[in-house]
């Protein structure tokens, strides 16, 4: 895995976050920041969107655990989908407005003001700082349905209306397609403040067209056309090539609060909550996946996870997790070549590649390829892995969508998000069916409901908002307009 050295993050206490709902806290006098540069102000938005993506906490991020990747131990509320006692669809919302979009629209606004270098870097610096937001626009849409848009960053609106998911999809892929358009390897731009690539031009033009493939394949189901070109757009500019171009964002070993949250989650805070989950770990082990040793510990001899739901699960009675889990400056991955080429073959699969390699067996190998060497193993490892009936693409049990689903997510182990989106989009693994909760509250959630504060402080834009879901109730099962 590539490593990056943190620069000192000071500017995540210049802005301390309060805990409202997104519309009061986004009502704030930009002007009041004046005193903040403009790289530490994108520092701290790149910052929070890697912690909000990467985090373990229950009350921001539980995907890990819905999608039966890990497991909880005694406290197993999110693993029977009850949100409530932690309040994660109030955590993840308020992570990715406040923190993350938030600063990230100030550092725009301060970029030109305290700008040193030339007017293309600038220009790329402020390019780059709206695919970070466009991400977390998009990990709202899809994670909620309508969300605050338009006017969410107004200030003069302190309770924005929720704009309709699908235009705001679709607003989101033309925004992709203007940085694309306006990113100029040759000319700089942040630089160290940017502790992803860096500032490297050339590597966030790569990440924007995978992140256009990866927006684009969200709607395959939905809508093929639409779907078909953008992908076709995105393979024309040029998507990551390797695991050397993954977004991957390394940690401060040498300062806690700028560690590797899951670290501080697992080993600083002395908590055992989770452990590697049953139904990954059962999948793996019936595979003989060579990922398993940089995955989890063996237990008595054995791989062994936790049944999903149980309140007996304890920690030292199954496998805990591999070593590398345990390092402070464990990087976060929030875009990788293995998906990249994952949806390159559902795209091949579907029949919308049409340039270059259009065999689905092709990507799914090389997607395979590269997740198993990314995480530690050889590249003889993979092709002994892709060499058994049971996983070959010609010979393994099921579609398309049960081969490349199940691959997609044991490679999307330490994914959070893309972990659970794999399922809604693919329909595999089906939890509902091979691994339902002990206790579930529910079927499989589609989606987090709205933030409890929302409904009090915003009622009338997110009634709206939840009317417009099918049978207008803001449930966790109520299928988003992009789920087959």
């Amino acid at each position: 895995m590539k490593r990056l050295s943190i620069i000192a993050i000071a500017a995540s206490v210049l802005l301390a976050n309060c805990t409202k709902n997104a519309s009061d806290t986004l009502n704030v006098d930009p002007k009041s920041a004046s005193s903040a540069t403009a790289a530490g102000l994108f520092l701290d938005g790149e910052l929070n969107f890697v912690n909000t993506y990467n985090t373990t906490s229950i009350s921001v991020s539980p995907f890990r655990v819905i999608a039966q990747e890990w497991a909880e131990n005694t406290y197993v509320y999110e693993a029977n989908y009850n949100f409530a006692a932690y309040n994660a669809p109030g955590g993840f919302w308020n992570s990715l407005y406040v923190n993350t979009i938030h600063n990230l629209d100030l550092a725009k606004q301060n970029f030109p003001n305290n700008w040193p270098g030339t007017a293309g870097a600038l220009r790329n610096s402020l390019i780059i700082t709206d695919l970070l937001q466009v991400y977390s626009y998009y990990l709202l849409m899809g994670t909620y349905g309508n969300i605050p848009y338009s006017n969410a960053e107004n200030t003069a609106i302190p309770f924005p209306q929720y704009d309709d998911a699908k235009a705001v999809y679709a607003d989101l892929l033309m925004r992709v397609d203007t940085c694309i358009a306006g990113l100029d390897p040759s000319q700089s731009a942040m630089g160290s403040a940017d502790q992803i690539y860096g500032g490297n031009v050339a590597a966030w033009l790569k990440f924007a067209a995978s992140l256009k493939l990866k927006m684009a394949m969200l709607n395959a189901a939905k809508d093929p056309t639409t779907t078909a070109k953008k992908v076709n757009e995105a393979i024309a500019t040029g998507l990551f090539a390797s695991n050397a171009d993954n977004a991957e964002f390394s940690y401060d070993p040498t300062s806690v609060t700028n560690s590797d949250p899951i670290w501080q989650a697992i080993s600083y805070s002395g908590r055992h909550d989770f452990g590697p989950a049953g139904l990954l770990v059962n999948t793996m082990n019936g595979w003989n996946d060579p990922r398993e040793q940089f995955y989890f510990t063996k237990y008595q001899g054995a791989y062994v996870g936790g049944a999903a739901g149980d309140p007996s699960n304890s920690y030292g009675g199954y496998s805990d997790f591999a070593s590398q889990f345990y390092q402070a400056n464990m990087p976060a991955d929030i875009l990788d070549y293995s998906e990249v080429e994952f949806y390159k073959a559902e795209a091949a699969a579907r029949g919308f590649v049409t340039t270059g390699t259009t065999d689905p067996a092709a990507y799914y190998d090389s997607a395979v390829t590269a997740s198993i060497e990314f995480w530690g193993g050889a590249a003889s490892d993979a092709a002994t892995y892709l060499a058994q009936s049971s996983v070959a693409y010609s010979t393994a049990a099921g579609t398309w969508q049960q081969k490349i689903g199940y691959q997609e997510w044991i490679a999307d182990y330490n994914r959070n998000w893309d972990g659970w989106t794999v399922i809604r989009r693919l329909g595999q693994p089906d939890i509902d069916v091979v691994s339902p909760p002990l206790g579930a509250a529910s079927s499989f959630p589609l989606r987090l409901y709205y933030p409890p504060n929302e409904t009090t402080s915003n009622p009338k834009n997110t009634a709206t908002a939840v009317a417009a879901l099918p049978g207008g109730v803001d449930a966790t099962t109520a299928k988003l307009f992009w789920e087959p």
